[in-house]
């Protein structure tokens, strides 16, 4: 390893492998994390998500956030997380010796290496939020027939990541990223074959509606070789173990493990979605503190001064102060930041002594009391907003245009120019063609995938010269 690396013990050779290779500039001293990072905030994926909802349309106001806003809070966040575990491991981190109780795990977390899967946690996330997601899975699914394959947004993720016809640095292998970075955005360890339930979407094949067709949470059939790869440095009982997943009546399977680094990474989207967007939730009204408080109920809680400790927070942060604008607006943003705050310190490492890899062994957790917390800011902003009809109209809206720029290419392939229009038409296989055609779609942006549509289906829209 370079001399002026500075990786933790909990890391070794394998981790910072690459697919591609390991190539390093003269005089670039950067630990191979620190490259993953900076690969990822300079990729076209990355500046994409400027583009991309979040919760509320794009345009609808400048506070709101986009996904990429949410992404770099997500980083942040992550890197807190990271924080509270070294100190709770490491007393006086970086100096002095790992506490007698985690002496299996080694040594701290990398915080660049999880800063590096929190901002490529999104990266394959379609137009349009999660109305997107199904659209797109609706029409892979319904188009191969026989082949249990689909589209799952964190799935595209780590194709993105790994492809290079969709990211690139150098010829191929996408992003060329390190074997424990992969790791970390590798939320769902388990292929889309092995854990979707065809029973449980429409017989008849027909969407909308869009909810029905929800893909199970995984990685895409083709990235089964990838995922070996992955997992090679793994004792082979914990990659069996690793790949376990619970099957469940009417629902798609669900994968049970991932890595800590996964595991912070989920926490830290967990986090901020259950604060940021409650924050833009209350910013327009759409959602009181109350509604969320109902989602607690005092009595389930252990402690129930951690329910007072939290119910003050959520009130102060709905409502902020009397007085002038400026001290209402400080006093919700004090109290947003007090709770956000509260949940990463609250974190907590939890020992699963079946697994033999510290990598595997050892997770994330919060206690219950601070879990029931932020399930309910979550599940409020699930069920009062993102179900509301403002949001649903506006997804729904999402959905119809993936699906009909899906199916206008799909019949009409010449329609479609520059590299993908070539892969479009030039794939050796029918499967090969919808996933480029799927590929391809998954990259737009919430606004190139409306001025798509309007040339494609709106009379008086579009120029020859425009770029397709």
């Amino acid at each position: 390893m370079h001399p002026f690396y500075h990786v933790s013990p909990l890391y070794h050779a394998e981790d910072t492998e690459r697919l591609g290779g390991t190539r390093s500039r003269a005089g670039d001293h950067r630990d191979p994390f620190e490259r993953d990072r900076a690969r990822i905030i300079h990729s076209f994926s990355f500046r994409r998500l400027q583009s991309k909802t979040q919760i509320f349309a794009l345009g609808e106001s400048e506070f709101l956030r986009t996904r990429l806003t949410h992404t770099l809070e997500v980083s942040n966040i992550g890197r807190g997380l990271a924080a509270t575990i070294n100190r709770a491991i490491w007393p006086g981190y970086p100096l002095g010796t790992v506490k007698e109780e985690f002496e299996s795990l080694g040594g701290p977390v990398d915080t660049s290496l999880i800063e590096a899967a929190c901002l490529a946690h999104d990266l394959g996330h379609p137009p349009f939020g999660h109305r997107g997601e199904e659209a797109l899975n609706h029409c892979v699914w319904t188009r191969w027939p026989g082949c249990d394959n689909g589209f799952e947004g964190n799935g595209q993720t780590l194709r993105l990541l790994t492809q290079a016809d969709l990211e690139a640095h150098g010829e191929r292998h996408g992003l060329n990223l390190t074997r424990a970075t992969l790791q970390g955005v590798l939320k769902y360890p388990g292929l889309y074959r092995d854990l979707v339930n065809g029973d449980r979407y429409p017989q008849d094949g027909t969407a909308p509606p869009f909810k029905p067709w929800a893909p199970p949470k995984c990685i895409h059939n083709e990235e089964a070789e990838l995922l070996g790869w992955l997992l090679a440095p793994f004792p082979a009982a914990d990659r069996e173990r690793f790949l376990s997943f619970d099957s469940r009546r009417g629902k798609h399977a669900r994968t049970r493990h991932k890595t800590l680094e996964a595991g912070i990474v989920e926490l830290a989207d967990d986090i901020a979605y259950g604060t940021h967007d409650v924050e833009d939730a209350f910013f327009s009204r759409l959602i009181t503190p109350e509604q969320i408080l109902d989602y607690m109920q005092r009595d389930r809680f252990e402690d129930p001064g951690v329910y007072d400790t939290y119910e003050s927070l959520i009130t102060r942060m709905g409502r902020g102060a009397g007085g002038s604008r400026r001290d209402a607006v400080y006093e919700k943003k004090d109290a947003g930041s007090a709770l956000i705050s509260r949940l990463i310190s609250a974190a907590r490492l939890t020992d699963n002594p079946l697994f033999e890899h510290p990598r595997l062994r050892w997770s994330v957790t919060l206690p219950e009391d601070d879990r029931i917390v932020l399930d309910a800011l979550k599940d409020s902003v699930y069920d009062i907003v993102i179900n509301g009809p403002g949001v649903q109209s506006l997804e729904y809206r999402g959905g119809i245009i993936i699906e009909s720029i899906f199916k206008a290419y799909d019949e009409s392939p010449e329609l479609l120019g520059g590299k993908h229009g070539h892969l479009l038409r030039e794939a050796a296989s029918e499967e090969k063609r919808l996933r480029v055609l799927a590929d391809y779609i998954a990259g737009m942006t919430d606004t190139f995938s409306e001025r798509t549509y309007n040339r494609l289906y709106q009379p008086g829209s579009g120029s020859v010269f425009d770029r397709m």
